[in-house]
């Protein structure tokens, strides 16, 4: 018997076993390897050649697993791997990208320091690291780590591409540009530079080779490239080629689910919660707030979970005045996240963000509740398995787009944009103060800048050609986009000065006081106006719109049939450049509508949260009856 045995120490390996793990290894026979490895080791101790056997077997298996999405299985391998030799800075990435695949972002910047410490000029890792500080929102660190990377492998498309990610998440349009320009001088076509250069165009109002660009996104999203298909969305992208995208995108998120307990059928209070990052000053708040407080708190509980920041803003406790209970998990990763909203007994848990700013969707990839859906945040499917519902209504998302989304459809009889009425529209400032003349044809567009497309801004410029006093009312976007906007207004022999930009509005009242200064609200086309134009309608702005064959180029046409104002909604872009005429040669008739529009602004049916909440309150219940039955999600409009 091993004297070490008979002494109660640690005893030798198994030779003739590790000599049967590394046969097994070298056949590729990683499952049976480990556990011959581990037997073998049991309660021994290493000498450094068969620890950095162990090491490497771990780490293989960790690579298999990683390679196959099977993250959970991968992590659990690389922190075995990482037993064996703990300052290793390879396994130590490999931890990394796996914490960054399931969304564990913190944890992830945590362990690539770590790695980065150990070896500071490794590219991979400052790749890496600049990634997930850019998920953290730590965007001046991002870059700096990006441009670090690129220094040490500067023939890596992906350093390129990450930099120019971090430069474009900072508004450095003009650099980030020239950054995924070299990506893909190093390698031409790469889908993920293609579609960063194209959206950082778009945010430019950079239309040079808009054509092209289009055919460019098109193809890459058909083909099911997993790029993130918000990227796209307000480019000439078809709705088919949309989900193509978001499935794509779908297929990289992997969690592993957490254990749901089966529920008996009852008929007592549900719990339904609202997942966000934008609990906050931010449109989805402004919009959501009061509705939160209307649920009938006879069938629900309302939670809220935030992952956002705390910004003390008069939205922020707006939203927690309106729920039972606010619930911040911005610290947690997504698995613990997951797994607090299971063990909360949530019934029905609502996406607010889908794949804009900064999603988690690992969270709800997890499938921490029975009954999943998406409402606001996102205007577009999200291919994903594990979003049941998307909220709609018959004109934002009618029948014969249906097969443009993996999710069921649960149709609100009207829009199903809410709003929250706690906002009054203050008296508006002097035109001057706004930098608009006194007199004149006020025609206002305070959508993102990236949302303005050729096509339609030869319009507007045949308008300002026909209406000599008008003016072109734009939120003010970046220096890039803003001269290239007088460029192309110049280009159409549109003098500088009727082309005005507004600042960003310190409040909403701010800008609600601001809008009455307009005459008419213009929308863009392939993705058009949603929160600004309910702002618009709110404060007695009619506004012109042409929906298209996409959920978001036509919630702007919900909101105006909804407001009783189906003659804005037109056909063409020459119906639609008509319409601007027709109103500009008949302003005693717009200025009524105006006047109809903020009398009947609090006994309207498009402002009536009260009703907007017992169809929403209906809608979730629905939902919820399906699944306690058994029954899949499907498409269902709720009676009106």
């Amino acid at each position: 018997m091993n004297k070490n045995r008979q002494s109660g120490g640690p005893s030798a390996p198994d030779m003739r076993k590790l000599s049967d793990a590394l046969a097994l290894a070298q056949k590729g026979d990683l499952g049976r390897a480990v556990a011959l490895f581990d037997q073998a080791t049991r309660g021994t101790v290493l000498n450094p050649q068969i620890a950095g056997f162990g090491r490497d077997l771990h780490a293989a298996v960790g690579n298999a697993a990683f390679g196959n999405q099977r993250y959970d299985d991968a992590l659990s391998a690389f922190e075995r791997a990482l037993r064996h030799d703990p300052n290793h800075p390879g396994i130590l990435l490999n931890i990394g990208n796996t914490l960054f695949r399931v969304g564990a972002y913190d944890r992830a910047a945590g362990t690539l320091e770590q790695a980065r410490s150990l070896h500071p000029a490794s590219p991979d890792t400052l790749l890496s690291l600049s990634a997930v500080l850019f998920q953290l929102g730590r965007l001046a660190e991002a870059e700096r780590l990006a441009r670090q990377a690129a220094a040490v492998a500067p023939n890596a498309p992906a350093v390129w591409f990450n930099l120019g990610t971090a430069l474009k998440g900072q508004d450095k349009l003009a650099a980030a540009a020239e950054v995924y320009r070299r990506a893909l001088r190093i390698a031409p076509q790469n889908p993920t530079a293609t579609v960063g250069l194209i959206q950082t165009k778009q945010r430019s109002c950079d239309w040079s080779s808009f054509d092209d660009d289009a055919v460019e996104l098109e193809a890459i999203a058909s083909q099911g490239v997993p790029v993130q298909a918000s990227m796209m969305l307000s480019h000439r992208v078809s709705a088919r080629s949309l989900l193509a995208a978001a499935r794509a995108h779908a297929q990289t998120i992997r969690s592993k689910p957490v254990r749901l307990k089966p529920k008996p059928a009852r008929t007592g209070v549900a719990t339904i919660a609202y997942l966000s990052n934008d609990f906050r000053q931010h449109p989805v708040a402004q919009l959501l707030a009061e509705v939160l407080a209307l649920h009938d708190r006879s069938r629900f509980r309302v939670v809220a979970y935030s992952y956002g920041p705390d910004d003390d803003s008069v939205e922020r406790h707006r939203v927690r005045e309106g729920v039972d209970r606010f619930v911040d998990i911005d610290a947690l990763t997504a698995e613990a996240a997951a797994e607090t909203i299971r063990r909360d007994g949530v019934d029905i848990l609502i996406d607010l963000k889908g794949y804009t700013g900064h999603p988690r969707p690992h969270i709800l990839a997890a499938r921490p509740a029975p009954v999943q859906a998406q409402l606001l945040g996102y205007p577009g499917t999200m291919g994903a398995p594990w979003i049941d519902y998307i909220v709609a209504d018959p004109i934002a998302l009618p029948p014969e787009l249906e097969d443009g989304f993996t999710e069921a459809v649960a149709r609100m009889p009207r829009c199903f944009l809410p709003r929250d009425r706690r906002y009054d529209v203050p008296p508006a400032p002097p035109r001057s103060a706004c930098g608009l003349p006194a007199d004149g044809f006020v025609l206002a567009c305070f959508n993102n800048a990236y949302k303005i497309t050729p096509e339609i801004w030869a319009v507007w410029m045949a308008l300002l050609h026909e209406i000599s006093d008008a003016v072109l009312w734009l939120a003010r976007p970046t220096a890039e986009a803003e001269q290239n906007l007088l460029q192309a207004a110049q280009s159409a022999r549109i003098a500088a000065d009727r082309i005005v930009f507004a600042p960003w509005a310190p409040t909403l009242a701010d800008h609600l006081a601001r809008l009455q200064n307009a005459d008419l609200m213009l929308d863009t086309l392939h993705y058009g106006a949603h929160t600004t134009a309910s702002d618009a309608l709110w404060g007695g702005l009619p506004v012109v719109t042409l929906p298209g064959r996409t959920l978001q180029s036509r919630v702007a046409a919900s909101l105006l049939h909804a407001a009783g104002l189906p003659e804005f909604v037109t056909e063409s872009l020459a119906h639609y450049e008509s319409a601007v005429l027709r109103w500009s040669n008949n302003r005693s008739g717009l200025a009524a509508v105006r006047d109809r529009l903020r009398a009947e602004r609090d006994s309207g049916p498009l402002f009536d949260m009260n009703a907007y909440t017992r169809l929403l309150d209906q809608a979730l219940l629905t939902m919820l009856d399906r699944q306690r039955r058994g029954l899949p999600p499907a498409t269902f409009t709720v009676a009106g």
